[in-house]
């Protein structure tokens, strides 16, 4: 993958969007060149295509028990799924997660216990789940506003110990940064956008479901009714096509991805601790994404670091900033730099 880079730019910015890279510029360029020669005759092939590109999500993510759904995005698909949900099921959610959790939840009138996104933020799970028994844990693998990042061995060990409870997990922060074994999880669903870390633009989320959450006893569904939940009207082949590109690419490279990444988390986690940046909560996790949230208690770093030409997010009460496996350790070295002068 070859991206732009404005040398006067650091990209601190992927957990908002990835950058477009060269050539997926370039097939997006040949694909909408050829709809302009082929007009509708360019859609003909186009089930043999979805098929192909969900096999290719299938052995990215190893998912041989179950099965591969494309939506549009992560909210849509994971709104649609729980609408299909009977009866009156319990959903635990963590506060402060992704809005689009709760909000799906919540209009449809189920039940939702919220749990502290604390230090003890496993604890408390366990403690919650144990308590109350219920049907559903809806949850980000990465937290959006701050990177936390759960242990996913610690949710293997929550399904074990409550095996009627379902788990349906955010990927959309967490997919494509390392090696994942769908079947192998803790997860009945995964559910991710792939305009993030997946670098397939905006129009296309993809959806794993195991065998086993067809036989939860509040859907009545099988894997031909999913398909009618989920995959409503036409496919984007654009935001498909580009998902494809992009897996090709990642199936060769995730394993030097996820070692940068993980290299770089510590560092910055490093250099932001010595400076008081980030809370407890996160200092103390044995392990993190490279997505930080950097308190800021006058409201006036965000504004500082845009006019260092350092691209990155307001969210929560702090600045969010993000590196994926293109930014550089001098980009991360001229960032901490700029940081001080702030500081």
């Amino acid at each position: 993958m070859r991206f732009y880079k404005d040398s006067n730019k650091i990209y601190l910015d992927s957990a908002k969007a990835s950058p477009m890279y060269y050539e997926l510029l370039k097939w997006r360029n040949n694909y909408e060149k050829k709809s302009l020669i082929e007009k509708s005759e360019i859609r003909n092939n186009h089930e043999n295509k979805v098929h192909q590109v969900k096999n290719q999500v299938s052995d990215f993510f190893n998912v041989k028990n179950g099965d591969v759904f494309f939506s549009n995005s992560f909210s849509q698909a994971f709104h649609s799924l729980i609408s299909e949900i009977k009866g009156n099921p319990t959903f635990v959610v963590l506060e402060e997660d992704y809005p689009s959790i709760s909000d799906s939840i919540k209009r449809n009138n189920f039940k939702i216990i919220f749990v502290k996104n604390d230090n003890n933020l496993e604890q408390n799970l366990e403690d919650v789940v144990k308590r109350h028994k219920p049907d559903f844990l809806a949850i980000s693998i990465v937290q959006w506003i701050d990177g936390l990042k759960l242990d996913l061995d610690f949710l293997k060990s929550l399904k074990s110990k409550n095996q009627n409870l379902t788990i349906i997990g955010d990927g959309t922060q967490f997919c494509g940064t390392s090696k994942f074994d769908f079947d192998n999880s803790a997860f009945d669903v995964i559910i991710s956008s792939g305009y993030k870390w997946m670098f397939s633009g905006y129009g296309v989320a993809f959806i794993l479901i195991k065998e086993t959450f067809y036989k939860n006893n509040f859907m009545l569904m099988n894997k031909i009714n999913m398909k009618q939940c989920l995959e409503i009207g036409h496919f984007d082949m654009l935001a498909i096509g580009s998902l494809s590109l992009s897996l090709n690419k990642l199936q060769i490279m995730i394993e030097s991805i996820e070692k940068k990444l993980v290299d770089y988390s510590k560092i910055l986690m490093s250099e932001l601790s010595k400076l008081n940046l980030i809370s407890k909560k996160i200092k103390n996790r044995n392990q993190h994404s490279t997505i930080f949230n950097i308190n800021d208690k006058n409201g006036n770093l965000y504004e500082f670091l845009t006019r260092n030409n350092i691209v990155c997010s307001q969210r929560g009460d702090g600045v969010r900033i993000s590196l994926s496996f293109f930014n550089t350790k001098s980009e991360i070295k001229r960032f901490v730099q700029i940081l001080k002068k702030f500081n």
